[in-house]
C-alpha cells in the first residue's frame, strides 16, 4: 500500500469502488483506479449521513424537475438522462448498477437544494404538501455540506468537482463571492489532478458510454475554466488557469448525437444545426478571450511579464495599450459573428412561441416541447447578449483614462471631425454604445423571466457595470448632446434592477441598485451645479444641446450604435502627426466623486484614495466596480503627454 504517497496506489477494494458510470482514473492521483483510500468506516459513515438528508422521492422528483427547469440551460455540467437514472438508484432498495456512492450523493443533494430557491409559488405549495418549506430545507443542505466538503473533495472524483461547481456557483450568485472563491478553487484543483484541462488520448475505438464520458470531463473543466474567469473578471481575483497548459477540446455541440436526439435548430445562415450545447460552446470561447482581456490589459493573470507592476516607458506602454484593445475588439467580433440564429435575442422562430408569464412557467414541470426550447434558446441569447456588451466594456474601458489634443491646434476637442480618427474616442463611444444596448435588453419579455432563473444574478452583475459606465459618462459630460440619451439608458438600468430585486431577492441586485440610486444622485447634482454656475447665453446653448440630444434619443437606439459602429470600422489607422494624449482630468475627478459618494463622504469630502478598500487584505468589494480602481491597469501606468502610435487599427463593433 502506498496511497499516502502522491500517485501512490490502492488495492482494489469493492465497497470503496466509484460509480461504474465514471472513465477509468478519475481517483485524485493518477494511476488509481477506486476511491482515495478512505477507511471503511468512514466511507460508510459519510455516505449514511448523506443519504439521512434525502427529502422523499416525490418531494425529489419535482426538485428534480425544477433543476432542469430553470438551472441546467445555465450550467450543462452533465447529461441530463444520466443524471435522471442515476439519482433514482439512492431510493431504490437493491439498484439496478453500483451505489452511487457519496460523490453522486452530494451532487444530488446541492443539486436540490439549489432547485429549492427556484420554486416559484405554485411548486412551493406542492412542496407544503409533503411538509417540506423550502428556505429550511435549503439551509439545512447547504449547512450540512459545508460541514463535509473536506471529506467530499478528498474523494478526488468528477462529483466532487461537480459539487464543488454546484456549490461555489450557489454562493457566487447569492452574495457570498468570498465563499465561492475557495470553493471553486477546490474544484480547479481537483480537475487538474484529474487531468480534466489535458485531452484523452485514446487507441480504436471507444463506446458510446466512454465518449459521453468524455464530454462530460469537459463540461466540468470549461465549467471550472468559466467560473473561474467570472470570478477573475468581477472582483479583481487573479486568474489561476494557465491556457498553455491545457490541451482540452472545446465542447462539441453535436456530441450527444450518437446516443440520443438533443434539441436542435437548423441554422440556414451558417448551414449547420445548432443545438443548446451551443451556448455552452460560445459561453466557453468568450470566457478564453475574456482571460486574455484581463491578463493583457489588467494583469490578472499568472503569466510571465503581464504581471509586473513595475513603471514601463511611457510612451510604449499606451502604444501596447491601443494595440492591444484593438486586437481585443476584433476578437470579440469574430466571435460575435459565431453565434448561431437561434442564439440572436431578436430571432423571430424563438420568441413566436414561448411562455408569457413566470406563472405559466413555473406550472410547466418537466418542461419539454417546442414552447420550452424556445424558452431555453432565448435565455442563452440573453445571456450571450449580455455578456458580450459587458466584455466590449471590459476592453475599452482602459483608454477612458486618458484624452488626445490636436497637435496642430491644442484646444481641438474630441468632439471635432477629427475625432473619427481617435481611437481613444471611439473606445469612449463603444463603451456608451455596450451600456445602452445593454438597456435596451430590459424591454425584452425574455428578461422578466431570466429573473426567476439561475442566471437572475449573472444579468445582475452585467447590469450593474453598465450602470456604473452610464454614470461616469453623464458625470463627465453634464448637459452635453449625448447627456439625456445616457440619462435615458441609467433609468432603463435602474428599472431592470429593480425587477431584478424584487423577482429574484439577489443580494447582488439589491446592493447594486442601492449604487446606482447613489450614483445617480451624484451625477443629478453634478448637473443642476453645472446649470446653475452657467451663465444665460452659456445655458441656452446648453439647452439647445438637450433640446439636440432629446431628439436623438427618440430614434432606435439601435440605429445610433449602428452609426457609431460603422465609424469604429471606418478608423483603420491613426495619424501620429495628428494628436497628442494626456491623462483625462475628468475621468479622475469623476471616479474620485464616486468614491466619496459611495463612501458616504458626500461631495465636499477631501479626496481619497480611489476605492480604497479594494486592494486591502481580505476585502471583498461591489463585483466589478475594481476596474475603477486607479491600479486596475497594472501593467501602463499613469503617463505624460506623448504622441499616439500611428499604426493603430480598429474594427467595428457588430450590430
Amino acid at each position: 500500500m502506498t496511497a499516502a504517497l502522491p500517485g501512490g496506489q490502492t488495492q482494489r477494494r469493492p465497497d470503496l469502488v466509484e460509480p461504474a458510470n465514471n472513465l477509468p482514473q478519475t481517483g485524485l492521483y493518477p494511476g488509481m483506479t477506486s476511491a482515495p483510500s478512505m477507511r471503511r468506516r468512514e466511507f460508510q459513515s459519510i455516505t449514511a449521513e448523506l443519504v439521512a438528508l434525502l427529502p422523499p422521492r416525490e418531494v425529489a422528483a419535482l426538485l428534480v424537475d425544477t433543476y432542469f427547469d430553470r438551472i441546467h440551460w445555465f450550467m450543462l455540467i452533465f447529461h441530463q438522462d444520466d443524471f435522471r437514472q442515476t439519482w433514482q438508484q439512492l431510493y431504490d432498495e437493491q439498484p439496478a448498477g453500483p451505489h452511487p456512492g457519496p460523490g453522486f450523493t452530494s451532487v444530488f443533494l446541492v443539486v436540490i437544494a439549489i432547485a429549492l430557491q427556484y420554486t416559484g409559488d405554485h411548486r412551493k405549495q406542492l412542496l407544503q404538501t409533503y411538509n417540506i418549506d423550502p428556505t429550511a430545507q435549503r439551509h439545512k443542505i447547504l449547512s450540512f455540506i459545508r460541514a463535509k466538503l473536506l471529506d467530499i473533495v478528498s474523494l478526488g472524483s468528477l462529483e466532487a468537482v461537480q459539487t464543488c461547481i454546484l456549490l461555489g456557483t450557489y454562493y457566487l450568485y447569492h452574495g457570498n463571492p468570498g465563499l465561492a472563491w475557495p470553493v471553486c478553487g477546490c474544484g480547479l484543483r481537483i480537475a487538474q489532478a484529474l487531468n480534466l484541462h489535458r485531452k484523452s488520448y485514446t487507441t480504436g475505438p471507444i463506446s458510446p458510454a466512454m465518449s459521453r464520458q468524455y464530454e462530460t470531463r469537459k463540461r466540468c473543466w470549461w465549467a471550472i475554466y468559466e467560473i473561474e474567469t467570472f470570478c477573475s473578471m468581477s472582483y479583481g481575483y487573479p486568474h489561476g488557469i494557465k491556457d498553455a497548459d491545457c490541451d482540452v477540446e472545446l465542447l462539441d455541440p453535436l456530441a450527444k448525437f450518437a446516443t440520443s436526439q438533443p434539441t436542435v435548430s437548423f441554422d440556414a445562415a451558417n448551414q449547420c444545426p445548432a443545438s443548446l450545447l451551443s451556448y455552452k460552446c460560445l459561453m466557453s470561447k468568450l470566457s478564453v478571450i475574456i482571460k486574455d482581456i484581463l491578463t493583457g490589459l489588467y494583469g490578472r493573470g499568472s503569466c510571465p511579464g503581464t504581471t509586473q507592476r513595475g513603471r514601463l516607458d511611457s510612451k510604449s506602454s499606451l502604444h501596447s495599450l491601443i494595440r492591444k484593445v484593438s486586437g481585443l475588439d476584433i476578437r470579440l467580433q469574430k466571435w460575435k459573428e459565431e453565434i448561431h440564429s437561434p442564439l440572436h435575442l431578436d430571432d423571430a422562430r424563438t420568441s413566436s412561441a414561448t411562455y408569457t408569464s413566470a406563472e405559466g412557467m413555473d406550472r410547466d414541470i418537466g418542461a419539454s416541447g417546442p414552447e420550452f426550447e424556445n424558452h431555453i434558446y432565448r435565455l442563452q441569447a440573453l445571456a450571450l447578449e449580455f455578456a458580450y456588451e459587458n466584455a466590449r466594456i471590459l476592453v475599452h474601458r482602459p483608454l477612458l483614462s486618458f484624452k488626445t489634443i490636436s497637435r496642430g491646434d491644442p484646444d481641438l476637442d474630441d468632439d471635432s471631425e477629427v475625432s473619427t480618427r481617435n481611437p481613444l474616442q471611439l473606445s469612449l463611444q463603444a463603451c456608451r454604445d455596450a451600456a445602452l444596448r445593454t438597456s435596451e435588453i430590459g424591454a425584452n419579455s425574455i428578461f422578466s423571466l431570466a429573473a426567476d432563473t439561475y442566471a437572475a444574478a449573472f444579468l445582475g452583475i452585467h447590469t450593474f457595470t453598465a450602470g456604473v459606465m452610464l454614470c461616469i459618462l453623464a458625470s463627465i459630460e453634464p448637459l452635453s448632446p449625448h447627456s439625456y440619451q445616457t440619462k435615458m439608458g441609467l433609468r432603463k438600468l435602474l428599472r431592470m434592477q429593480v425587477h431584478l430585486k424584487a423577482r429574484s431577492k439577489s443580494a447582488l441586485a439589491a446592493q447594486g441598485l442601492d449604487i446606482l440610486e447613489r450614483l445617480t444622485k451624484l451625477v443629478m447634482e453634478k448637473e443642476l451645479k453645472e446649470m446653475l454656475t452657467c451663465s444665460g447665453n452659456e445655458v441656452s446653448a446648453q439647452a439647445q444641446d438637450l433640446d439636440i440630444g432629446h431628439l436623438q434619443s427618440s430614434q432606435n437606439v439601435t440605429e445610433t450604435v449602428g452609426d457609431q459602429a460603422f465609424g469604429l470600422a471606418e478608423a483603420s489607422t491613426t495619424d501620429a502627426t495628428m494628436f497628442n494624449y494626456i491623462e483625462d482630468p475628468t475621468m479622475s475627478q469623476a471616479l474620485c466623486d464616486f468614491d466619496r459618494v459611495l463612501s458616504d463622504q458626500g461631495l465636499d469630502a477631501p479626496p481619497e484614495p480611489l476605492f480604497p478598500d479594494l486592494f486591502g487584505p481580505g476585502s471583498i468589494t461591489q463585483e466589478q466596480a475594481w476596474i475603477w480602481g486607479v491600479n486596475s491597469l497594472a501593467q501602463f501606468p499613469d503617463v505624460g503627454t506623448q504622441d499616439l502610435p500611428a499604426d493603430i487599427a480598429f474594427n467595428g463593433s457588430a450590430t
